[in-house]
């Protein structure tokens, strides 16, 4: 059946994310201009199936050979082929093995497929078809998953808005084991505006750690060992700016430093998703893509032919949601 246009609406965040830090390790400033280059598509094209639409996708993933989608209004986990053909579907609603209750994150540690299973308050962890093979309970709803190597996953989870410091990740081992957490929330006198100001990106480093990226306000992006171990902060190339959005918010008003939208880290870059206005007032998804060395020096811009929500890395491969909920398949022309 032929694919018909994915209704996919992206919340019209009036406030969003950072920047990174104005200088160089050293202390100079950074000026110039850096490479660019342009993204081109390599989606596979073609008719697909019913099961190939997504719906309401809120993560994914790619492991070396394929595309993991976490379809949150279809419960299920979709796979897609390196060109972004369809592959197969996994689950469906409900709260028993192999069912899902909106599932927000996923991730591929030890050839097996681990999904924060949100509202059924799990990690579930089933084989690369589908098959479940276990997994743990959890006493708050995850968000999203990663892994890290193939002996540790990192669960986040989001702040409850309650006035008081609720730590928003956590390291587990396969069988459910807490081996750390941390990262605890900060209250800044309003409920709104503190869920603006929690929200942070995760960027695994294989076995070597992962890094944080707050989405709004810091200006440096925090780096954690493999044992979640702080490492401190990495600032931020300052060509890299700050975007104000004024928010709606009663009494004085509030102006908001937007940094990114989205973030992925690959062979040692990171890569930070630039927002655009929407209608001149809102920051929304964006189509350029800054890439940063491990000290904050930007190393070049990367130009995509449409906005995108969500993406991740491998090499001169983009594998990216757009904001309509479409998969696309984008190379980077050198």
């Amino acid at each position: 059946m032929k694919r018909t246009k994915t209704m996919f609406a992206v919340p019209a965040l009036v406030c969003v994310l950072t920047s990174w830090a104005a200088v160089s390790p050293g202390g100079a400033r950074l000026d110039g201009p850096v490479p660019g280059f342009k993204a081109v598509e390599r989606t596979a094209a073609g008719e697909r199936p019913d099961d190939a639409v997504l719906a309401r996708p809120v993560a994914l993933a790619f492991d070396g050979k394929e595309i993991l989608v976490a379809d949150a209004q279809e419960c299920a986990i979709k796979v897609f082929a390196e060109d972004g053909s369809f592959l197969r579907s996994i689950g469906r609603k409900g709260a028993g093995p192999g069912e899902f209750s909106f599932p927000s994150g996923v991730c591929v540690s030890g050839g097996r497929i681990f999904v924060a299973d949100k509202f059924n308050f799990r990690v579930q962890i089933l084989d690369r078809e589908g098959k479940p093979e276990g997994g743990f309970r959890l006493d708050f709803p995850p968000d999203k998953i990663y892994a890290l190597g193939e002996g540790t996953i990192l669960v986040t989870s989001n702040p409850s808005g309650r006035p008081i410091r609720e730590n928003m990740l956590r390291l587990f081992d396969p069988s459910g084991a807490l081996l750390w957490e941390g990262l605890a929330s900060r209250s800044f006198g309003d409920p709104v505006y503190d869920t603006f100001r929690n929200m942070f990106l995760v960027c695994p480093d294989g076995s070597d750690g992962f890094f944080i990226v707050y989405r709004s306000e810091e200006r440096a992006v925090l780096r954690f060992g493999p044992k979640g171990d702080a490492l401190g902060g990495v600032p931020v190339d300052e060509r890299y700016a700050f975007k104000p959005v004024r928010l709606p918010f009663k009494g004085p008003t509030k102006v908001l430093l937007g940094f990114c939208w989205a973030s992925a880290f690959d062979r040692g870059r990171l890569y930070l998703l630039e927002p655009e206005a929407v209608d001149g007032r809102d920051l929304g998804p964006g189509r350029r893509v800054s890439v940063f060395g491990r000290d904050g020096r930007m190393q070049a811009v990367i130009d995509l032919p449409r906005r995108i929500h969500r993406f991740t890395v491998d090499g001169d491969r983009i594998y990216a949601l757009d904001e309509e909920g479409e998969l696309g398949v984008f190379e980077v022309a050198r």
